[in-house]
């Protein structure tokens, strides 16, 4: 994507892509989701509904045509994202041939990563009852072989996150401990301590400052750093702006679970 590109056609009527809240207006936009969030895309993203808005509201219809004839012929999902990106126009050569490489790594990683790469992008775009309902399918499957601890602690720790941002403190901090048991990386030490510390449980951090040795003075830190983000929610948020936000996180979810 080179310079500045004008959209061939900005439609009146969006189509929505649930994954990531937002309504499209053109092929420009389809094709920059389809690029910039690779691993949220399903083959179910293509569906009858989405051809009929690019043959009769974008009048794309030579893409929707190329769309039906990759289903009928059972093209697979990579065939169809990178068709649409090419046939749009919005990307260069050069910048579809890296596309086509991520395509091939797709392929190549294992089921657990694909799901993992999922729910970071979920974490990234806010839907974090989502996320954490993907990195508990990675968790409840078990180990495999070819992943080592590395790859399960920041499993671990990006639910820790996720917990975090659902206000779920404790439950957020256990995540963490079992995060820090397979990587033992301070930062994700530091995010346990975070999360007793917002939790308030003076005994929990207590027994965390005790068993993972850690100094009086990086308490006092991250102390301080927590002091600093709770007065700025308490300003901005009050019980019911937070109950509110969660309750529409869980709303998110359960629609798409259910759709």
């Amino acid at each position: 994507m080179s310079g500045l590109m004008l959209c061939t056609m900005q439609a009146q009527k969006p189509y929505f892509i649930k994954e990531i809240n937002k309504n499209i207006y053109s092929v420009e936009e389809l094709s920059y989701y389809l690029y910039n969030y690779l691993y949220l895309v399903e083959e179910k993203f293509f569906s009858d509904a989405l051809i009929d808005y690019l043959a009769e509201t974008l009048e794309q219809k030579s893409i929707a045509d190329g769309l039906k004839h990759l289903a009928d012929r059972g093209g697979n999902l990579g065939e169809k994202i990178s068709f649409v990106v090419k046939n749009s126009g919005y990307y260069s050569s050069k910048e579809v041939e890296e596309l086509e490489r991520h395509l091939v790594m797709l392929n190549s990683k294992s089921s657990a990563e694909r799901v993992k790469a999922k729910a970071d992008l979920l974490m990234n775009n806010h839907k974090y009852n989502l996320a954490i309902v993907f990195y508990r399918n990675i968790l409840n499957k078990g180990r495999s072989n070819e992943l080592g601890d590395e790859f399960y602690g920041d499993v671990y720790n990006n639910l820790g996150v996720a917990y975090t941002r659902m206000f779920e403190y404790a439950t957020a901090a256990a995540c963490f401990r079992s995060a820090y048991k397979l990587s033992s990386n301070i930062r994700i030490l530091e995010n346990m301590i975070k999360a007793d510390l917002m939790d308030g449980n003076e005994q929990r951090l207590s027994l965390d400052q005790a068993q993972y040795k850690i100094q009086d003075i990086t308490i006092n830190r991250l102390r301080t750093e927590i002091v600093s983000v709770k007065a700025h929610v308490n300003v901005n948020w009050d019980k019911i702006d937070r109950e509110n936000y969660v309750k529409k996180c869980r709303d998110e979810y359960f629609v798409e679970i259910n759709s």
